[in-house]
């Protein structure tokens, strides 16, 4: 779902308290210093629309404490959330321009094929509790007694590569950066079964302001229409 309103004046700096987590290349931590591309548009937005955005102010936690926060703080907003009809119930969209692929991804040399996933429950599938990942999952059918909860997706990845769970559903892009990380070789590594394709944004908790969602929406998408190689990776 894309917003299309514009507005003809932007509204007062916002106050808007920004939470984020470690989710490569959109958001992550590189020598102590918040990176990512998802940051970088909201640098531009908040740039052309002279609000004030102080990364320090940026807080970095795990998903399932950064979506409760979400949730329950008035004035919060959080990035980068892959788009679903579900979340927007709870959630206000801002911004949905990058492109993410949410799949259960295995060993190379695992013999799991797609028809297992449904009958076989004695597979352990690695996910990070409220993430697009375990949503999914439990949208597909998978019970919860099958998951194994975990807090970044780097643990995930660690933890498929040392066979401690089966699977694991997760961003696949995301994934790729975090076996990059953990120095394993993408080669290791297939997806079973692609589970959703959506598009990753910024999504506030419904309190915040309809003008400030649609100028920071139409801003947004603005940038990305002049500059598409800032959503490249």
């Amino acid at each position: 779902m894309l917003f299309t309103c514009h507005v003809n004046a932007a509204p007062e700096n916002p106050n808007l308290k920004w939470y984020t987590e470690d989710y490569p290349p959109f958001n992550y931590q590189k020598a102590n210093e918040l990176n990512g591309i998802a940051l970088n548009i909201l640098k531009k937005a908040y740039a052309e629309l002279e609000w004030q955005l102080d990364t320090q102010d940026i807080s970095i936690m795990p998903w399932a404490r950064a979506y409760y926060t979400l949730k329950n703080e008035p004035n919060a907003c959080l990035f980068s959330m892959t788009y679903t009809t579900e979340r927007a119930k709870d959630f206000n969209f801002v911004g949905t321009v990058m492109p993410n692929t949410v799949a259960i991804i295995g060993r190379s040399d695992s013999v799991i094929d797609e028809m297992q996933l449904k009958t076989d429950f004695n597979l352990r599938f690695g996910v990070v509790k409220n993430d697009i990942g375990h949503q999914t999952l439990m949208e597909y059918g998978i019970p919860s007694f099958q998951f194994v909860y975990l807090k970044t997706g780097f643990e995930l990845v660690q933890m498929l590569e040392h066979k401690r769970v089966d699977l694991i559903a997760y961003g696949d892009v995301i994934a790729r950066y975090q076996f990059k990380r953990a120095n394993l070789s993408q080669s290791q590594f297939k997806v079973i079964k692609p589970l959703l394709n959506s598009f990753l944004g910024y999504a506030c908790n419904k309190h915040v302001p309809d003008d400030v969602i649609d100028t920071l929406n139409s801003t947004i998408h603005r940038i990305v229409k002049a500059h598409p190689e800032i959503v490249q990776y």
